[in-house]
């Protein structure tokens, strides 16, 4: 499948479905944004495992089945196409280790949502939009603000262009030699 059959409009998230990235208060809230967005769909990308089967059986109790989108795992190619045509990216997350999927979403073009919590913030600067990610309520309201503001989703398209290319591949190894030099030029 090199195109998955997902109709538009849909947020996005990418990653494993472990308690830690609160999926379960993102669907909560989405219940809650579908009050005022009913088109919208939430597309979850990662391999279907325990977490994700425990997702699955949420999203039936919260009445979301023909509103939510479990993938499973996707290639490259899938992953790009889902990336190139979501509305915006939400990482709902308590705690992150750096957040490489905001960043993959910035490259592809697309607005960043997602929680104040851990990095995030530092990494992301002003090209994302926060939340706190406890508060269910606050988390349908910044989502829906974005979703609905064009112009806001613009801008942070433009600001996640410049944030990513901080992050580049090519600079890390620019960097890493600069440090590898340095050593070496100390002993």
């Amino acid at each position: 499948m090199k195109q998955p059959k997902i109709k538009k409009p849909y947020l996005l998230y990418v990653g494993n479905a472990f308690p830690h990235k609160n999926l379960e208060r993102l669907l909560s809230s989405f219940k809650i944004i579908l009050k005022d967005e009913p088109h919208l769909k939430l597309v979850l990308v990662g391999q279907i495992d325990y977490f994700y089967q425990r997702l699955e059986k949420l999203v039936q109790r919260l009445g979301l089945k023909t509103k939510v989108i479990f993938t499973g795992k996707v290639t490259d190619q899938e992953l790009f196409w889902l990336y190139n045509n979501a509305l915006v990216y939400v990482c709902p997350s308590l705690e992150e280790g750096f957040g490489l999927p905001g960043l993959e979403a910035m490259a592809r073009n697309l607005p960043v949502i997602c929680s104040n919590q851990g990095p995030l913030p530092e990494i992301y600067k002003q090209a994302a939009i926060y939340f706190n990610p406890e508060n269910i309520q606050q988390m349908a309201e910044i989502i829906l603000k974005v979703v609905s503001d064009e112009d806001l989703r613009e801008k942070l398209k433009k600001a996640g262009q410049i944030q990513y290319q901080k992050y580049s591949w090519s600079q890390c190894a620019q960097e890493t030699l600069v440090v590898y030099q340095t050593v070496m030029d100390s002993k």
